[in-house]
């Protein structure tokens, strides 16, 4: 097996994966970004948590890092508006949360009430992965708003108009090269709750 094979085999997990807003509030304030880096991480259902991935240099990864808690919500396919409010901007020079209803959940996380459904999460545990952080959470609340099928990345492909798939490319492309610099920078230290 080649490294090309291994990457376009790894590419299914990824084009495959849920659009997810991440929302966190720290210091009285709320952000939000889309992630697609979301596994379940146990077995046992009653104790639900996953594993979620967060690149670092989002300014969402500064709230879920001092908070340590944030709201997954998945969305539904015909909220792409969303993808491109919470994912093609910083929060660092816009308010991403005007026009939008939420309210605060039980861990302070903003709850979007116009998703598919949302899980309010703590973290346990994070990981360093050079340019991003895998937090390991458990889910303390959550609900299915709406019935049905959730947006994967694939349908934001599929559905997004030519012109947000050139910006979102522009913004992969320096995303990646951004990457390149850290990804292999890991810090092994253990992580410290």
């Amino acid at each position: 097996m080649s490294i090309e094979e291994g990457s376009a085999v790894a590419g299914a997990f990824w084009a495959n994966s849920p659009v997810m807003a991440i929302t966190s509030s720290w210091d009285g304030k709320v952000n939000g970004q889309i992630a697609v880096t979301a596994v379940t991480s146990s077995i046992v259902h009653e104790i639900p948590r996953l594993l979620v991935g967060i690149w670092k240099a989002n300014y969402t990864h500064e709230f879920i890092t001092k908070s340590k808690a944030f709201t997954i919500h998945l969305l539904r396919r015909e909220q792409i508006k969303l993808v491109k409010n919470f994912g093609f901007y910083t929060g660092r020079e816009r308010e991403k949360f005007e026009n939008l209803d939420y309210e605060l959940g039980v861990t302070g996380s903003p709850v979007l009430l116009d998703a598919h459904s949302y899980a309010e999460c703590k973290v346990l545990n994070a990981m360093d992965g050079g340019d991003m952080t895998a937090f390991l959470v458990s889910v303390v609340d959550g609900k299915v708003l709406n019935a049905g099928p959730w947006m994967t990345l694939n349908d934001f492909y599929t559905d997004a108009p030519p012109d947000w798939i050139a910006e979102y490319g522009e913004k992969l492309v320096h995303s990646v090269s951004s990457s390149m610099e850290i990804i292999h920078k890991i810090d092994y230290s253990p992580w410290k709750p």
